[in-house]
């Protein structure tokens, strides 16, 4: 019987996925050298975000490797029990959040503008890093491995704009570790995600000042119209694929 929650197997499909995830890495280090607004467009968002995040896990899993969205955690299965976990969560994690602040917190315009580029940014962390990442990590080395790896992942993505990475990998185990009641992506995004997310960006660090503006927004939405444009030519794709065969 395959132990599940421990082995080794690694093979040139987790090679390609440490070398996706070390690429990731480097973009967000590059942030550090190129300072300025243009690079982290170029570099985080065109490159790590859409291209590197979404883009490439979806044509690998999809087209390259024939497999199905769900391995990443794109599924419906358990649905309501992944959104009645991610609602819970998310609810008793501002809770907490509230319990412990002392300062005023006020919403502007500004705040919308963050919220919706760290949401636009938040997919793809769900599809990269805790589905194409954490699933190759989990198949070549077991669950338990998987869930630590993956957090490093998540803490070390963040060293050119958030570098907190002790707290962010407990973050991140934590997320991940939430996944697996599940298995879906839903369990975690949008609520218990997106509420430490905009909690430690917008009050607990200083990140979120270079959000707060127009730009951003911008860029948000040319991120999500993308993002849906990369969804539509890879279902396209194989559609086209299936078909082929069928006429073959």
């Amino acid at each position: 019987m395959k132990n599940k929650w421990l082995r080794f197997r690694t093979d040139k499909e987790t090679l390609f996925a440490l070398a996706c995830g070390a690429l990731m890495i480097l973009l967000s280090v590059a942030m550090m050298w190129l300072d300025g607004e243009v690079a982290s467009i170029i570099l985080r968002d065109a490159l790590m975000i859409v291209l590197l995040g979404f883009f490439t896990p979806l044509y690998y899993i999809v087209i390259v490797k024939k497999q199905s969205p769900a391995v990443l955690g794109l599924h419906k299965n358990r649905l309501a029990a992944s959104l009645a976990i991610n609602v819970g969560a998310g609810v008793a994690l501002l809770a907490m959040f509230v319990s412990k602040n002392t300062e005023a917190i006020v919403f502007t315009q500004g705040s919308f503008y963050a919220v919706t580029y760290i949401f636009a940014a938040g997919i793809f962390e769900m599809v990269f890093i805790y589905g194409f990442l954490r699933y190759e990590l989990e198949r070549a080395f077991g669950i338990v491995p998987a869930i630590f790896l993956t957090a490093v992942f998540y803490s070390l993505h963040h060293a050119g704009f958030q570098p907190e990475f002790a707290k962010l990998f407990f973050v991140g185990v934590m997320y991940v570790a939430a996944f697996y009641f599940t298995r879906s992506l839903f369990a975690l995004f949008p609520c218990f995600w997106g509420v430490g997310a905009c909690w430690d960006v917008l009050v607990n660090s200083d990140a979120g000042a270079q959000l707060r503006n127009r730009t951003s927004f911008v860029v948000a939405l040319a991120m999500l119209a993308t993002m849906i444009g990369i969804s539509i030519f890879i279902w396209r794709k194989k559609r086209e694929t299936i078909h082929g065969k069928g006429l073959g």
